[in-house]
């Protein structure tokens, strides 16, 4: 009975962890798009990675080239608000 209890408890933590960055591929593209002013259906997503607290780590690649992104917010804490990516050409 406690290695059922201890297997749901342990897949809940590890729940809690992903629940908190509610940030989309799709809200990150719109606001990416807005920064490097291309259209949205032009950038494509990869390598993301959440810091754990605040910021969403990203290459945002585009036909002008690469960009490692961050973008600050999306979290539970923020209620999905977002600060403007800061992107720099790779």
């Amino acid at each position: 009975m406690i290695r059922p209890t201890f297997a749901l408890l342990a897949a809940s933590m590890a729940l809690v962890g992903c629940a908190n960055n509610i940030l989309s591929d799709d809200h990150i593209r719109q606001d990416t798009a807005l920064v490097l002013n291309q259209p949205a259906s032009a950038i494509a997503i990869s390598d993301r990675r959440f810091d754990g607290s605040t910021n969403t780590y990203y290459m945002a690649r585009t036909p002008r080239g690469t960009f490692r992104c961050v973008i600050d917010g999306g979290t539970v804490m923020t209620m999905g608000l977002t600060n403007p990516p800061q992107c720099t050409r790779q």
